[in-house]
């Protein structure tokens, strides 16, 4: 019946009926935490770049808010993973929430963003058929929501796979709305962090069109616990919070920190697993690659399937790094094989895995695989056993390819006691078993479920490597690239270092890659090798080393956050630029505003190019102390020659660097032929590659006109520069840095500062050694010369941190001139001095290739006590340099008088003193005083030195002595001095050495011989060599020494020792390069240099090129030099040893 229109009243209760019921379905409040508890300045930095903080610009606050008023997911509860763990849990007062799906994953995160972004909650809505509300946020897939179905393009969805998503604004009538839509719901919940990341980063939200999809399969973590991690809260960044280990997850029982181990899910965890789906990263290897098999044990099993639980929302898988000898373990019995059971193609090796893969993947059903380092570093392999890479990654992946699962084979392999040159290892292992025909006719003999994990450079980790030779070299092998984002030579917890550069530098570096025909590769960038696109791998991987530990703010330092994040991003999308994403994390983590987004960008974008200036410049590698990988030391002569700096430097006399090219160990032959020709040739060689293929001679022409030693001492000094001007850029943005990062920020600069210039000094002062040459100056980037009472000062060494400035008396400090090199470079003069003395500061700044520089001249500007002049007997100094206050001066041996020492002031109203030596063998002073101000001088009178000897005669010359003489056991034979070392000794109270062949000595000298063993050195500590001798219990010695004559390697060694007042300190030069010193001549060339207390050490397998030993002290003067050979505790009598000659001279200017 017809009942006529309703009336008007009635029509209006209606609508407001609906609308209210419309609003009630809407208002659906959610208990996801919308933004970050702590206040802004406390905040510690633990939700990583996902913090939400309130958008600052008014204007797009408005827009956001009316482009995001409600949040749409249809079925989000619909679609629950799997979890093994009952009544899995968070711990007691967490914050964080588990989620059981991901498109709840997604709606909470929605929640959590938009309410934090926009500063109000924004509801979680259902809506009744196409009544969509203006505003909606919409996130689903074509199944999970028919709304999704329906506004979305399936054509765009065939298009970005299963990861990819697709953002799109979209109108339907009046109401306007986004769709964040993928194939599945992990795609949503990827493409859900993009729009938030589009609003954190304040970017248009309003017309959206985006798809994307990742380029790379598997987006990898490698987590080490706690070695290589830097991410705890004390001073070594090892230890953690809570009593924990500072794994960023608990495993270990650890007492205090039981009631927060697995299963027990932390807040932590969460944080992480929704930081990692940010950045699309699906899978963590959760431990150490140097394994431990309790991971493998049921109890560990039942903690990783609850980690798993906790993740698997997030679309993260996990994985176990294994011990190749596992099956061995008591810890698995009754189910353990012995030794003689690891072959790989039987059947119990292979069923153990598979058995044991069996009941990782009942508790965890979406487990990964298994990451494999073998025979490498300690670690057991099938080598072992007599079998091959190939052999032992087959097997295991035979073993869990019907689970599905892959196999991570580590090719991170060397040994320097087959190669003189070990970054050629892996290629030459590995290249033969992808080249493998096969019975089939095709070539490759690894599994398809097998990666070989291959770090970006063919070294470990360096701050900058070549390219990996591996790459694009293994048509026929799924290979994953490898990079470290925990800083393990690159600061570590310490140093501002962001790594996004490098990560692009290495992806967009051109293998030039070939097909079979040798003609290029379209596609050959390493991204390119790695995303398959250039020899059409289907599958595809790329690994980080992980720098999560549980730190507050989770990675130690608060910039390596965005190492992880570059990271992520790039792993997703290699061809994005590190300067657009280190944008982005700015904007994420500390502000939008644009002033402080470039300032912090900029410094971000040259902080490693600084780091790589200060610690390993022009492509010198690994000049690291042992163990800790942080601090210089190109001295260090390990045990170990290949972690040794000094195997890897190769400095002497000639030049620096290790040659790889043809005439070297000819590792260029291992890239493909473009590369073969670049880097085999010094002149083609890309600068900041030049040391790793070249041993580069100091004086080599650089391409910017330089020697190679000007500009590798400026290099240092840019880096550091570099950090000086991060510092005062981070104290200038303390108004705009929440007060807690802020401060901890600046400490670590105040440390990296002082870090990296103890890299540049230690570095400059030992290659100097080898060099020979002065310290560059005048030259440098940031150089320059004042002008004060019209005279112009300059000279400056850009390492030093003050410089002293002579004012004559009366004169004005006032610095009225400032003159810059590079005319590029710019002054200003900060403070003048007041007086005399006083203080001037000018600042010299200047933008390098890689970022601004910026040097502080402390000027101390003080009364002149310079000396003009300095004269022996009338006669002037050769050496004398104002600067320099003390000098040795040699008078012809035999001279008796006292020499006179005259001197001339710089400024008319200083006085001069001058204190006379009181023998021909003493030492004068000059003072020099000017008011208040006086300097002294100091000259040491000494005689010439004449006692050389090339024992060509056939009597001993008179010059020498012998101590404890044996006259039976040395004779002049064959133009040398030959003793015959027997039983005897001079270390500790053991003073019975015979036959010290010695002579009398004074002052400064350089003492050196050619000594020749009769045969090969065969008995613990025979030996021969120089000495340095006051008596037996102050002495220095160098000498070739027997070390250990039982040792299976490094039995031989160079010993330098200093014997004061009894007690022993030495340096050793072994490992298996130090075999090699001495060749099949029998020779070594040895010499010591004395100047002051100070002795140093050289040594020469040839007679023209020396390498520096290292130095030491001895505070008791010396009378003698001269050659010793003894055995120390042996009682062979058979070795002879013959010093070619015996050549001493004195140090110092020679006075008439």
């Amino acid at each position: 019946m017809n009942r006529g229109p309703v009336p008007r009243l009635r029509r209006t209760l209606i609508v407001l009926g609906t609308a209210l019921a419309t609003i009630a379905a809407t208002l659906t409040v959610a208990t996801t935490p919308v933004a970050a508890a702590e206040s802004r300045d406390d905040y510690s930095g633990s939700d990583l770049w996902l913090r939400y903080v309130p958008v600052s610009d008014t204007k797009l606050l408005r827009d956001y808010r009316r482009t995001a008023t409600a949040i749409v997911v249809e079925n989000a509860e619909a679609n629950q993973v799997h979890r093994h763990t009952p009544h899995l849990a968070m711990a007691p007062g967490s914050s964080e929430q588990l989620v059981e799906t991901t498109l709840g994953a997604a709606r909470d995160e929605l929640v959590r963003g938009l309410g934090g972004l926009l500063d109000q909650p924004v509801p979680v809505t259902t809506v009744d058929g196409d009544n969509i509300p203006d505003g909606s946020v919409m996130v689903g897939t074509p199944t999970s929501s028919p709304l999704v179905d329906r506004v979305t393009s399936a054509r765009d969805l065939a298009e970005i796979g299963d990861e990819g998503y697709l953002i799109r604004s979209v109108s339907r009538g009046k109401a306007r709305f986004t769709v964040i839509a993928g194939n599945t719901d992990l795609g949503a919940l990827y493409g859900t962090f993009a729009f938030l990341r589009l609003m954190q980063t304040q970017k248009p939200i309003e017309h959206l069109h985006i798809s994307e999809s990742p380029k790379i399969k598997h987006r990898l973590l490698n987590n080490w616990e706690t070695e290589r991690l830097y991410a705890g809260n004390n001073a070594s960044g090892l230890g953690g919070l809570n009593g924990e280990s500072g794994a960023i997850f608990n495993f270990a029982a650890t007492g205090a920190s039981t009631d927060r181990n697995l299963p027990v899910i932390l807040d932590r965890y969460i944080v992480v697993a929704r930081a990692l789906a940010s950045l699309g990263i699906n899978g963590i290897t959760i431990n150490n690659v140097n394994a431990d098999n309790a991971y493998l044990t049921s109890s560990y099993i039942a903690q990783e399937a609850a980690l798993a639980d906790a993740l698997r929302p997030y679309g993260i898988k996990l994985g176990l790094s294994i011990r190749y000898t596992a099956p061995t373990d008591g810890r698995f019995a009754p189910d353990t094989l012995t030794n003689s059971q690891l072959d790989p193609y039987g059947a119990d090796f292979r069923g153990w895995w598979n058995r044991r893969a069996q009941q990782i993947q009942t508790a965890i059903p979406d487990f990964m695989g298994l990451t494999v380092k073998a025979n490498s570093e300690g670690q057991p392999g099938p080598q072992d056993f007599g079998y091959d890479h190939g052999d032992g990654a087959n097997a295991i992946a035979a073993a869990v390819a019907p689970l599905g699962m892959t196999v991570h084979w580590r090719t991170f392999v060397y040994n320097a006691e087959v190669d003189n040159d070990r970054l050629k290892r892996a290629y030459l292992e590995f290249g033969p078993i992808d080249d493998e025909v096969q019975p089939d006719g095709a070539r490759g003999r690894f599994a398809d479920n097998v990666f070989l994990q291959t770090k970006n450079g063919p070294l470990d980790f360096q701050a900058r490597e070549p390219i990996h030779p591996m790459f694009g070299r293994m048509e026929n092998t799924n290979q994953a690239l490898e990079l470290q984002i925990t800083q393990e030579y690159t600061g570590q917890n310490w140093m501002l270092a962001y790594l996004g550069p490098m990560y692009e530098e290495i992806v967009k570096t051109d293998t030039y890659a070939t097909d079979e025909n040798g003609k290029l590769l379209k596609k050959r960038l390493v991204g390119n090798i790695v995303d398959g696109t250039a020899q059409h791998h289907p599958d595809t991987a790329i690994v980080g080393v992980a720098n999560l530990g549980n730190a507050d703010n989770l990675t130690g330092h608060h910039f390596s956050q965005a190492n992880l994040f570059a990271f992520g991003r790039q792993a997703w999308n290699w061809t994005l630029s590190s300067a657009d994403i280190a944008t982005d994390w700015v904007r994420m983590t500390w502000s939008n505003d644009k002033r402080v987004v470039d300032t912090i960008q900029k410094m971000m974008m040259g902080s490693w190019e600084a780091l790589v200036s200060y610690q390993t410049p022009l492509g010198i590698g690994h000049q690291f102390a042992e163990g800790a990988h942080y601090r210089p030391d190109p001295a260090d002569w390990a045990g170990r020659d290949d972690w040794s700096p000094i195997y890897y430097n190769k400095a002497d006399t000639v030049g620096l660097g290790f040659d790889r090219s043809p005439n070297g160990s000819n590792l260029a032959a291992q890239y493909f032929p473009r590369l073969q020709q670049r880097y085999g040739d010094i002149d083609s060689v890309p600068e900041n590659l030049l040391m790793w293929f070249h041993h580069v001679p100091w004086g080599h022409r650089m391409d910017n006109g330089r020697t190679f030693w000007d500009e590798l001492v400026y290099r240092y000094q840019m880096g550091v520069q570099y950090v000086t001007w991060m510092r005062e850029t981070w104290d200038a943005l303390q108004p705009d840095i929440d007060a807690r990062r802020f401060a901890e920020v600046r400490a670590k600069l105040a440390v990296h500062e002082a870090d990296a210039a103890d890299w540049r000094d230690t570095s400059v002062t030992y290659w100097k050694e080898f060099s020979g040459r002065d310290i560059p100056v005048d030259d440098g980037p940031l150089s320059a010369k004042i002008v004060v009472n019209g005279t112009e000062f300059g000279g400056f060494n850009l390492s030093d941190s003050s410089y002293t400035i002579p004012v004559p008396a009366g004169a004005s400090p006032i610095i009225t001139k400032v003159k810059t090199t590079d005319r590029k470079a710019r002054y200003e003069i900060i403070s003048q001095a007041a007086g005399v003395p006083g203080q001037a500061v000018v600042k010299v700044t200047k933008e390098s290739f890689f970022g601004p520089l910026v040097k502080n001249y402390v000027f101390n500007l003080v009364r002149d006590t310079r000396l003009t002049s300095l004269n022996v007997n009338g006669e002037p100094l050769a050496s004398f340099a104002p600067k320099v206050l003390h000098y040795s001066a040699l008078t012809p041996a035999g001279t008796t008088t006292v020499p006179t020492v005259t001197a001339g002031a710089a400024d008319p109203a200083a006085s001069v003193t001058v204190e006379q030596a009181t023998s021909a063998s003493g030492q004068a002073r000059i003072t020099v005083t000017n008011g208040e101000a006086s300097s002294v001088y100091t000259v040491d009178l000494n005689t010439t030195i004449t006692g050389s000897d090339e024992f060509g005669s056939t009597q001993l010359g008179p010059q020498w002595q012998w101590v404890r003489p044996d006259e039976s056991r040395w004779r002049l034979a064959d133009g040398s001095l030959v003793i015959s070392a027997q039983q005897g000794d001079l270390q500790g109270n053991a003073n019975t050495a015979k036959n010290l062949a010695l002579q009398d000595v004074n002052g400064d000298w350089t003492a050196e011989s050619r000594i020749v063993f009769s045969r090969p050195l065969a008995n613990n500590n025979e030996q021969g060599g120089v000495l340095g001798y006051a008596d037996d219990n102050n002495y220095v010695k160098l000498a070739w020494e027997m070390g250990s004559a039982t040792a299976a390697v490094n039995r031989v060694r160079i010993v330098f020792l200093r014997e004061q007042n009894g007690a022993s300190s030495t340096l050793e030069i072994t490992g298996a390069d130090a075999q090699r010193i001495v060749g099949t001549d029998g020779a070594i060339w040895l010499r010591l240099t004395k100047t002051g207390d100070s002795y140093r050490a050289y040594y020469s397998s040839d007679g023209s090129v020396y390498r520096f030993i290292g130095s030491t002290t001895l505070n008791v003067e010396p009378t003698k030099a001269g050659l010793m050979a003894f055995n120390r505790a042996g009682t062979s009598t058979d070795l002879d040893v013959a010093f070619d000659y015996f050549r001493v001279e004195s140090l110092g200017d020679p006075i008439r």
